[in-house]
């Protein structure tokens, strides 16, 4: 049986042509990929991320435009900076600035956290072309989240030997990258955090084995041209100062000072030409690196006492106390790199005040503040002190000294002591000295460290607590607010640091708790805890990685000793089993 093909008709390729041209019509045609690529990223600019990562995959243009620097700037501008913008009186109608503030692809102001100022960003600029925003969004959104890497870095195997008396202490600062140690073994070392190498390293120069390095200071004023100041004060009641010269490698010593009866030094700050020592027993000394020369100063200083005469508060007092010598030590490198003995400016001297201190030097538009947070006791618990120095300086070529032109003084709310520890009457109405019944007192109520970067003062106490005060400083007066309470560890704080921009770091004792806390414009500050992933651990005596332990969670006789951090990485020192090593969370 045969079968017949029937014949297409008119109207049925009349009909297919309808469907084709239908189908031609309803598909969405590529209108995107004809455009240039400066079309497109300032398209992709407008876009929110979820978005730009699902456009991402499309093709390797459309992955190549994602990574763009201008728009990973907007990104950035609207989730870190606006926000933080918008808290500034003013910013949000426009009265901050002539003209209204806004986001512009060509020309943004924003608001510079770190100077405290605007900024004008244009696009042609070299710098501002050389930035990766993209990592720069990461940076933030890593530590937003807590999401960082651990490496842990040997600085030395194992601690002295027993029959040492003196007591060991290793000293850690870090700046931008660099990780500065210091002890009395291995004398004073410089660490790139990055390639996880030692820099330079050079002695302490120490003859008596039994006088180690008691507190230790960073001046990064020249960070921008590879330069780091160093100032280390000792258990002899002596200190000196070094450089660091990144570029070169080297470290040059460029004044030493000689031991003084005056007891050890707990606290060091230094910004060329001031440093400002505070011992244990309390005797704060200012002294500047620009002061007359040796012939003309003075034989003696005769300086006049202060006092606030309040019954719950006391200004340190003036006192002609000072270190009973000045020389400058021989330097083995050129001449011109050692620095003359140190001029003294003042002595404050405190029979109330104890530990622990924060000592900080800050240079404003007009003057030089060398300021001084310390803790005093008072019938109610314990409290908070401040005392500022403002200081006028020498014109450039001037033989004359920097002048004290005011000091101000403020202190904060009491804080109660716990119930079992009554503070027993003062002495007398007008001295309120030794209030706590004895020296353990002293130590159970009260603050375990302090950590003062103005406009913030930090203290950490013995209750897995934090308390948080702002401190208000303008040309007539200096303010403390009331303490806001942080909470969020659950074990012993061993130290915390913070940064003028309001972020702050802290660590447990034991364990490998370190919360996070951005502080700014928050009445209740909220912690992120952070949460890293193990890298291999760097021997710095081998070079080669050791392999890490199974678990990120450390024994009980692990302890950690200090916290610091840069933009890009928290530093923690730990000693563990008589070995003592830098862990390094990178949150790049």
């Amino acid at each position: 049986m045969m079968t017949y093909k029937r014949k297409r008709s008119e109207n049925d390729v009349a009909s297919r042509s309808t469907v084709t041209k239908r189908s031609r019509h309803t598909e969405s045609p590529d209108l995107l990929s004809p455009l240039p690529n400066e079309l497109l990223i300032r398209i992709l600019a407008f876009l929110p991320l979820p978005d730009l990562l699902n456009i991402a995959p499309l093709s390797r243009r459309f992955y190549d435009l994602f990574g763009d620097s201008q728009i990973w700037k907007r990104l950035y501008y609207s989730r870190f900076v606006l926000p933080r913008a918008l808290r500034i009186p003013g910013f949000r109608n426009g009265s901050a600035r002539e003209g209204k503030l806004h986001y512009s692809s060509r020309k943004a102001v924003w608001a510079d956290g770190r100077r405290g100022g605007w900024v004008d960003m244009h696009v042609g600029k070299l710098e501002d072309r050389s930035r990766d925003w993209k990592k720069q969004y990461k940076l933030r959104h890593n530590w937003s989240k807590g999401k960082c890497a651990v490496e842990e870095l040997q600085l030395r195997q194992e601690l002295p030997p027993p029959e040492t008396t003196s007591p060991h202490k290793m000293l850690v600062k870090i700046s931008e990258g660099i990780a500065i140690t210091a002890d009395i073994a291995t004398g004073l070392r410089a660490w790139d955090l990055k390639t996880k190498h030692l820099l330079a390293q050079i002695g302490l120069g120490q003859v008596n084995s039994q006088v180690v390095p008691s507190c230790i200071t960073i001046d990064d004023q020249g960070i921008h041209d590879k330069i780091l100041g160093i100032a280390i004060g000792f258990s002899d009641g002596s200190f000196g100062t070094w450089t660091l010269n990144i570029q070169d490698r080297g470290i040059l010593r460029r004044y030493r000072h000689e031991k003084s009866t005056n007891g050890e030094l707990v606290g060091i700050a230094f910004s060329y030409p001031y440093l400002l020592t505070a011992t244990k027993s309390v005797l704060i000394s200012l002294y500047t690196f620009n002061g007359p020369p040796k012939s003309a100063r003075p034989g003696a200083q005769d300086l006049e006492s202060k006092t606030t005469g309040d019954s719950e508060s006391e200004t340190m007092q003036e006192t002609d106390e000072s270190p009973s010598t000045r020389s400058t030590s021989k330097i083995r490198n050129s001449e011109p790199v050692a620095l003359r003995a140190p001029y003294l400016l003042t002595s404050l001297k405190s029979h109330t005040s104890r530990a622990p201190l924060a000592l900080s030097i800050r240079k404003t538009a007009v003057s030089i503040v060398a300021s001084i947070a310390y803790t005093f006791s008072t019938l109610q618990g314990w409290c908070l002190g401040i005392q500022d120095l403002h200081l006028r300086p020498s014109t450039s070529g001037s033989k004359s000294t920097p002048d004290i032109t005011t000091t101000r003084l403020a202190y904060s709310l009491p804080v109660r002591s716990s119930p079992t520890h009554i503070p027993s009457p003062p002495t007398s109405p007008s001295q309120p000295s030794n209030l706590l019944s004895s020296q353990d007192d002293q130590e159970l109520d009260g603050p375990i460290n302090l950590c003062y970067t103005h406009p913030y003062l930090l203290a950490t106490l013995s209750d897995n607590t934090l308390i948080l005060y702002l401190c208000t400083s303008n040309a007539t007066s200096l303010s403390i607010s009331p303490g806001i309470r942080l909470w969020g560890h659950t074990s012993g704080i061993s130290d915390a640091e913070i940064t003028a921009r309001g972020k702050a770091v802290s660590v447990s004792c034991r364990g490998e708790e370190i919360r996070v806390w951005e502080l700014e414009g928050k009445v209740h500050g909220k912690s992120i805890e952070v949460r890293p992933t193990v890298k291999p651990t760097v021997d710095d005596t081998q070079g080669v990685g050791n392999a890490p332990s199974d678990d990120i969670t450390t024994e009980w006789d692990d302890r950690r000793n200090w916290v610091g951090f840069d933009d890009e990485m928290v530093i923690v020192l730990k000693e563990s089993k008589g070995r003592e090593s830098l862990m390094v969370y990178d949150f790049t």
